[in-house]
């Protein structure tokens, strides 16, 4: 192993500790952002399908990309760490698809890149709501424009006020995203939310640019009409069950 060899494992083992001291558990994609050769905003255009494969954005040769990993797994081993491949879904409104990370498509090479590493002092009970939260699917985005604005697939205009999906980077309308089946939820009632959300199949969340605080703000959800109608249902006899009429 030459010196910069030794350098770049040095990296590699470093950014692996502080990922898994942080969070219990660490990723190859951890790892990559830790030593500043993959940058977040890359993993979310990504994961939002704008990237074909991982490889293509991290920083380095196909190479020093295949010796960090080499090292991080041995590194894996040695600390007794349980392994454990998750699935990376795209957020996408369509079919379930999975993310690609190599610029081969490989099978071992993509179940490397897929396996997450957790800290064997996490209970077993921690350990399955973890492994649960990261296969978890991505949680879908709508947007409600500020600006009128056009499906990129059937060129429906979309006025202000109006909800677009983004998908790989272009806007459509809900018809085309397949979610104009969905109902509009505005925040303000977080119970009803909460409920309607575990029981609804499809939901996603809608959000909207603030030019004051410059940031993407939560309005509300879409979610399945039968589910919202259902969970108004639970709560009105919720509500008159604690409101009982007074004997007279």
């Amino acid at each position: 192993m030459n010196d910069n060899q030794k350098r770049l494992k040095q990296r590699a083992l470093q950014a692996a500790e502080e990922a898994l001291y942080k969070q219990q558990y660490v990723s190859p994609i951890d790892v990559f952002i830790g030593m500043k050769l993959l940058q977040p905003i890359h993993v979310d255009d990504w994961r939002k399908g704008r990237i074909p494969y991982l490889e293509r954005v991290i920083q380095g040769s196909l190479g020093k990309i295949t010796f960090c990993m080499k090292c991080f797994c041995a590194w894996a081993k040695e600390k007794g760490l349980k392994s454990s491949p998750t699935v990376y879904l795209a957020r996408t409104s369509g079919p379930k698809r999975e993310l690609r990370f190599s610029v081969s498509g490989n099978f071992e090479i993509e179940q490397s890149y897929r396996t997450h590493y957790i800290s064997p002092v996490l209970s077993e009970i921690k350990q399955k709501k973890l492994q649960e939260k990261l296969d978890k699917p991505p949680e879908l985005v709508v947007f409600r424009t500020v600006q009128d604005s056009q499906c990129s697939r059937c060129k429906k205009e979309l006025h202000k006020g109006s909800f677009l999906f983004m998908e790989a980077g272009q806007p459509l309308c809900l018809c085309c995203a397949n979610l104009s089946e969905l109902e509009y939820l505005p925040r303000g009632n977080a119970k009803l939310t909460r409920r309607v959300k575990k029981d609804s199949i499809k939901s996603t969340v809608v959000v909207e640019f603030s030019r004051s605080r410059k940031r993407y703000e939560r309005q509300g959800i879409l979610v399945e009409q039968e589910s919202l109608r259902k969970a108004r249902q639970e709560l009105m006899i919720e509500n008159d069950d604690d409101d009982p009429e007074e004997l007279c």
